[in-house]
């Protein structure tokens, strides 16, 4: 489907246009759009809907292919061997009309799949991507960003979907500084060794498990039963969730903790032609210190928006923030929104599920209200909590599409229409406490019902991946989930030899003191396992250049190391793609000697004396050891293990200074010879806690 977004710059109102109608009854997703990029030489269909049993025709560079569309009105028209080039003109007919798409490039398409360090944009970068993004002007290098998804209201019922929101866009600086970042240096990269025609297409969520990449049968089918708990502690909520609110209502209603009635829309406050002001400006996101509401209570905020003359008449939908339905410490929030006067609906506990998490809250506004020019958005919230409440929350949800220009953002105004007394020292103590309602972001299948599963077939070189931080607690159990993921994935797109190449997740967190247990380095070793297990697969180590920071900056480096993977898995050169990675080992008196794979021309000692190995013996008790390179083995011992039977390597969190490389200037993967139990085998969310509080240095004991 093809939209239309309008945004203030900055503002965290964001305000889409849904499913302009198009001329023709031949619809086609919003990938397939202007600046697309089809896949060359294998196979690129192009699909859509249209009345059943419609002849359709597709062409593109003088190729012709045709469809009949279903029973239901789908059809595929399916390119074959197409060569670089471009730009050409895409044209899809029926009889029901046409559809014209211009500025189509044919080279090679990477998925870019992950969370948030391949979610997040050239412009986070700061200073760092500052003169790449001035050089940046590429007419052959395009960029397909997927708007994320927000869970409906019903998800545990939640089905896949045929269609996402988002644009394609060349190269320029006028649009890189909103291009995943990873993902943009990765598809640089390639260009220039490849000289064709790339295009990306970057569909990933910051903080999303894997498990909810694939459907819940795929995760359970890998050994990890939890998904079959967590999908029926969603579907508990039809039950829990009624008897909560009412008990809710009967305690507001004891401590005079209910709305009192709107008094504010009686005095025009929603009205265009009221004058405001007099009204007090509030950032976003900001809080409501400055308006005195120490208890809560309610408060207006208004807004005018300038939207253009396409906008008038059409659907909008209202995404105001992180606003949550329920807090236990705060207490509740409603809204009710308008534009231009009118009521456009509200938000709140007036849904009938209470999930938490950081879902927006969202306001759809019919096209009955919205105008050309001057709109007037004013927002009605009570909220009852007994501290600043802050407003708008993430102003990042959404990555917008101007397509009218720069509109200046007018901020908003606020003024209090009433404020709640302060309660009684013992209310709280008897306030009901709301079911344990997990986050809809770690709902199993839900981004692959959203963003994901729209894509599926789309003709595709290969998946380049940064993910696994989101699963750092069940470390071992990704052992088993990404190997399924990456399989599922081949199955949908029913191409058993589609590359995917991954970064393995970089160094995090505070360095700790000594050697010990850590749930990343389980993780980083469930990766290494998928690569040399899993055909067609490669991956990037980062570990040495996370500067500890789960925002990898040097996302430049870490992209180049995955272009290297690239090269040699999709595109079979004969090149080094990755630095040493551990084979075996042998007990030599008080020293055990490993010995590499992948050591090019030989291996290297970066910076001095290695770092960062350690050794065991029975008592699986590490301590730090010297390491020494000899030819190309390492050999590790200490005075304090007499007879070693074990040795880890950058086996932390952050392994700061580990430096074992091969002359090809690449880092080796951390490795571990032992088979001993993993900390996170087993673990399940409720595991969480724990494993951050080791991230952070906890001083917990590994039994």
């Amino acid at each position: 489907m093809h939209k239309f977004v309008f945004l203030p710059v900055s503002a965290p109102l964001l305000i889409l246009l849904a499913s302009l109608p198009l001329h023709a009854e031949v619809k086609m997703p919003a990938f397939f759009s202007d600046g697309m990029v089809l896949q060359r030489d294998g196979a690129a269909p192009v699909w859509g809907t249209a009345e059943a049993g419609e002849s359709i025709s597709a062409e593109i560079n003088g190729q012709t292919v045709s469809a009949t569309a279903d029973d239901h009105g789908h059809w595929t028209a399916p390119f074959k061997g197409l060569k670089a080039g471009g730009p050409y003109t895409l044209t899809i007919k029926g009889k029901s009309g046409t559809v014209t798409i211009n500025n189509v490039l044919v080279g090679d398409v990477w998925f870019c799949w992950g969370n948030h360090n391949m979610t997040e944009p050239m412009d986070t970068l700061g200073d760092v991507a500052k003169d790449d993004i001035a050089a940046s002007a590429d007419p052959l290098l395009h960029c397909f960003t997927t708007r994320p998804c927000f869970p409906p209201s019903d998800p545990i019922h939640d089905k896949p979907v045929s269609d996402v929101e988002g644009s394609w866009a060349a190269s320029s600086p006028a649009t890189v500084p909103k291009f995943t970042a990873f993902g943009y240096y990765f598809a640089r990269e390639l260009r220039e060794k490849l000289g064709i025609p790339i295009g990306i297409i970057q569909s990933s969520y910051s903080g999303s498990g894997i498990e909810t990449w694939m459907p819940p049968q795929v995760s359970v089918a890998a050994g990890f039963p939890e998904i079959g708990g967590r999908t029926a502690r969603y579907a508990a909520l039809d039950e829990l969730a009624p008897k909560f609110l009412d008990q809710l209502t009967a305690w507001e209603t004891k401590y005079g903790r209910q709305d009192p009635g709107n008094k504010g829309f009686a005095a025009g406050w929603a009205d265009p032609k009221t004058d405001v002001s007099g009204w007090k400006p509030i950032p976003t996101p900001g809080n409501w210190s400055s308006l005195g509401l120490a208890n809560g209570g309610v408060v207006w905020i208004r807004k005018t928006v300038d939207l253009p003359p396409e906008a008038a008449g059409h659907d909008l939908t209202l995404h105001l923030g992180d606003i949550k339905n329920l807090d236990h410490e705060f207490g509740n929030i409603l809204g009710t929104a308008y534009v231009n006067g009118q009521e456009a609906g509200e938000f709140g506990r007036v849904l009938k599920r209470l999930y938490m998490g950081s879902a927006g809250a969202d306001v759809s506004v019919p096209g009955r209200l919205v105008v050309a020019g001057p709109n007037v958005i004013a927002i009605r919230i009570f909220t009852q909590k007994q501290k600043n409440h802050p407003f708008g929350g993430s102003t990042k949800l959404l990555d917008p599409v101007v397509i009218s220009g720069a509109m200046k953002d007018p901020g908003w105004t606020a003024r209090v229409e009433m404020e709640l007394p302060p309660l009684p020292a013992d209310a709280m103590a008897s306030r009901p406490e709301p079911p344990y309602t997990p986050s809809v972001m770690r709902l199993p299948g839900i981004f692959y019902n959203h963003m994901l599963h729209p894509f599926v077939g789309y003709g595709i070189k290969g998946v380049a991946a940064y993910h696994g931080e989101a699963n750092v607690h069940v470390g071992e159990a990704y052992r088993r989930l990404f190997p399924a993921f990456i399989q599922f994935w081949r199955t949908q797109w029913k191409d058993d030899n589609l590359p995917f190449c991954f970064t393995q997740i970089a160094d995090v967190w505070p360095p700790q003191p000594g050697p010990g247990i850590s749930d990343l380095a389980e993780l980083r070793e469930s990766q290494l396992l998928t690569w040399k297990q899993v055909p067609r697969t490669g991956m990037a180590v980062t570990v040495d250049i996370g500067d500890a920071d789960v925002h990898l900056k040097r996302k430049k480096e870490a992209a180049h190391r995955l272009v290297l993977v690239a090269l040699a898995v999709a595109y079979d050169q004969k090149i080094e793609a990755s630095g040493p990675i551990y084979d075996s080992m042998t007990v030599e008196q008080n020293k055990i000697r490993l010995r590499f794979t992948h050591i090019a021309a030989g291996l290297v000692a970066r910076d001095g004396p290695l770092k960062q190995f350690s050794i065991a013996g029975s008592d699986r008790h590490f301590v730090w050891a010297d390491a020494t390179l000899d030819g190309d083995t390492v050999l590790v011992s200490s005075a304090q293990v007499p007879n070693p039977v074990a040795v880890r390597y950058a086996w932390a969190d952050n392994p700061a200074g580990c430096n074992l490389y091969n002359k090809a200037g690449l880092p080796a993967s951390p490795f571990r010879t032992d088979d001993w139990p993993l900390r996170t085998l087993g673990n399940t969310v409720k595991d969480l806690l724990l494993s951050l509080l080791r991230s952070h240095g906890a001083p917990i004991r590994d039994t």
